[in-house]
């Protein structure tokens, strides 16, 4: 593929995905393991729970002997005695009778139901039971919860808190998790000075760096600032072999065609490979991917709107599968467009929209910016994607709003 020609959005995509990647492993504590992908398939050793247990306080009992019991005309069992949590039903349940037990306790032999003590009335060695038991009431049976040999979770799978209980509850102290890619990030320009730097005329603050790694490391990527580079071939190689021994760089600025072409020019010059310059969206088009030492590496624009899409759209699903390929649930909501919105026939166009809850449910408000200011991106809650077979949208057409994270 001739690389100064840009590609579309889906055969970017498929540029990216067919890229060849190989994530490592590590093991970790489950204390460190939130928001990690696991490297393994995690196979429970044992049922969980390892016996039958009460989820009340109570009376266990058989269901049988509480037929037709009620206010009026309770049933009458016999206490055979009590089981405290955390030791050993000893007992076996005869007809007719019934075991006090507390919420966790196990549940003796013989029962099918617990009866919660509000439904029973104490009286001498037995209890009258007020109100009629079904099977399998107020029980939690042996292994219902995870069985022995089951798969819990699945390798691929970002471990959530919830995960890290599961992982408790087997006995699993310790996970593989794919290692965090540490990725490279540099900006580039002559017109950039940082932060807290006073901005002279003609000069722009460092915006894209603080963006760009902002992301990143919300989708778990370790990030190290390779500095600025000024507008020169020279500049732009040496900033990139300081990345040498990163998972992925990452640069901004520099990416337009034409004589100020620095970036292509120096991964060339340093034996990479361009795979596309410039992809038919907008904001973005001018972006880039390549390989360089073996890695991937993207260009994005300088604008700061055009970067932090691209950022999105391209770099993530790909920080993804350095991560180890999980999948992430896009947070998408359904609503209706406030108004019009043009679009270029060709282009598949990334609209930002601030949300209105309405009566019939969420209306998308369109925020017209241009690529070079960032003020628009903290003012939107998400943004509607328009394909490149359209030329636009309608006032009040329905739409999916990919939300901000």
């Amino acid at each position: 593929m001739d690389f100064l020609r840009a590609v579309s959005a889906r055969d970017g995509h498929e540029i990216l995905s067919s890229f060849p990647v190989d994530p490592k492993t590590e093991m970790v504590s489950i204390e460190e393991a939130r928001g990690r992908v696991l490297g393994a398939d995690i196979v429970s050793g044992e049922g969980i729970p390892s016996f039958t247990r009460s989820l009340v306080d109570g009376y266990a009992v058989k269901a049988k002997d509480t037929q037709g019991a009620r206010e009026t005309s309770p049933a009458l069992l016999y206490v055979r005695g009590e089981v405290r949590i955390g030791e050993v039903a000893g007992i076996t349940v005869s007809d007719a009778e019934a075991v006090y037990v507390a919420t966790g306790s196990m549940i003796p032999q013989g029962v099918d139901a617990v009866v919660m003590q509000e439904y029973a009335r104490p009286a001498a060695d037995a209890v009258e039971i007020t109100r009629a038991a079904y099977q399998g009431e107020n029980i939690c049976y042996a292994d219902e919860d995870i069985r022995q040999g089951q798969v819990v979770l699945k390798k691929g799978r970002k471990i959530t808190a919830f995960d890290v209980g599961v992982l408790a509850a087997i006995g699993v102290s310790e996970v593989s998790v794919y290692r965090a890619p540490l990725i490279a990030v540099i900006s580039s320009g002559d017109e950039i000075v940082g932060v807290d730097e006073p901005l002279p005329p003609g000069k722009v603050r460092d915006i894209n760096r603080y963006t760009v790694s902002a992301v990143l490391q919300a989708e778990g990527a370790c990030v190290r600032f390779c500095g600025l580079a000024r507008d020169s071939v020279e500049a732009i190689t040496a900033k990139l072999e300081s990345a040498r021994d990163c998972d992925m760089i990452v640069i901004s600025g520099g990416s337009s065609k034409g004589e100020r072409d620095y970036i292509t020019t120096s991964i060339e010059g340093l034996g990479g490979k361009v795979l596309f310059h410039g992809i038919n969206i907008k904001p973005g088009k001018p972006a880039i991917f390549g390989s360089l030492f073996g890695k991937p590496i993207f260009g994005l624009p300088g604008h700061p709107g055009s970067c932090a899409m691209v950022t999105i759209r391209f770099v993530l699903p790909f920080l993804r599968r350095l991560c180890g390929g999980y999948v992430r649930l896009e947070t998408v909501v359904s609503g209706r467009v406030a108004t019009n919105i043009p679009s270029a026939y060709g282009i598949e166009e990334y609209v930002r929209v601030a949300l209105e809850k309405n009566d019939d449910g969420y209306l998308a408000k369109p925020i017209f910016s241009k690529s070079a200011v960032i003020s628009p991106l903290a003012q939107a809650d998400g943004y509607v994607i328009i394909p490149e077979s359209s030329e636009g949208l309608e006032k009040g057409e329905s739409v999916e709003v990919c939300l901000f994270a």
